[in-house]
């Protein structure tokens, strides 16, 4: 039998550099998952990118000299980096949904200025203005299935008065964008899927259970047919 030859590494520069970018890959996630603890290391990601995504934003913001850090984009962080593949974490019920949350909470706002609510003291005028908003918010969000809970703390926001002007809800599209684009680079760089723009899949229903059984609100089936079938008859669901 004929020996196998000697792997020799490239020679010329031109080579050697597509080598040690190929030996580059090996600090990628997916490459690292296979060969250290996966769950510890995406707590290392999760950090990470947190971190960087902070960081990133926050210096975009300074050179802007615009606010573009808000409360409610450390969730929507946490959620891009802890559950990329979730459907509440792709860029378009981020953007959108924050976009939902604050344009409704600032609705509510001005009507309480012009209804001479003051959000600011805590009454029970400027409660029940949040609550709306976050109810009627919440459930357009839901109808549109552009779900993204963060969101519902940018209605609060909104409605408590810490928007005031329509500038900031540029503010915040603006940040959320800027989010998700770095969110999509980070797990590219990592390897890890995660959406450009809508979901990697579709979310179901709701997941709800009562004495009676679980109600079905999607088109997820359950896997065994009987237990589907007696849940349905409990609650009082139609068969399909």
């Amino acid at each position: 039998m004929k020996k196998t030859e000697n792997f020799q590494k490239p020679q010329n520069m031109a080579d050697q550099l597509i080598w040690q970018a190929s030996k580059a890959a090996r600090l990628r996630f997916w490459f690292l998952a296979s060969r250290f603890d996966a769950s510890r290391l995406s707590l290392l990601f999760l950090f990470i990118g947190s971190m960087s995504s902070v960081f990133i934003i926050g210096l975009a913001a300074h050179f802007v000299s615009w606010n573009l850090l808000f409360p409610s984009l450390g969730p929507t962080i946490f959620l891009q980096f802890y559950s990329p593949g979730s459907a509440m974490s792709c860029p378009r019920n981020t953007v959108l949904g924050h976009l939902i949350g604050a344009v409704t909470g600032l609705l509510f706002f001005w009507i309480g200025t012009l209804a001479g609510v003051s959000a600011a003291t805590g009454s029970a005028e400027s409660i029940l203005l949040g609550a709306l908003a976050l109810g009627i918010g919440g459930t357009f969000m839901a109808y549109s299935r552009l779900l993204h809970p963060p969101a519902a703390s940018t209605i609060l926001i909104g409605a408590f008065g810490l928007l005031q002007h329509p500038f900031a809800v540029f503010a915040i599209v603006l940040s959320a964008l800027l989010l998700s684009l770095v969110a999509w680079v980070v797990h590219k760089a990592a390897g890890i899927k995660f959406p450009v723009w809508s979901p990697l899949e579709e979310m179901g229903g709701p997941r709800i259970e009562t004495r009676l059984g679980r109600l079905y609100l999607d088109k997820e089936e359950e896997k065994n047919p009987m237990a589907a079938m007696a849940a349905r008859l409990a609650s009082r669901q139609k068969l399909k």
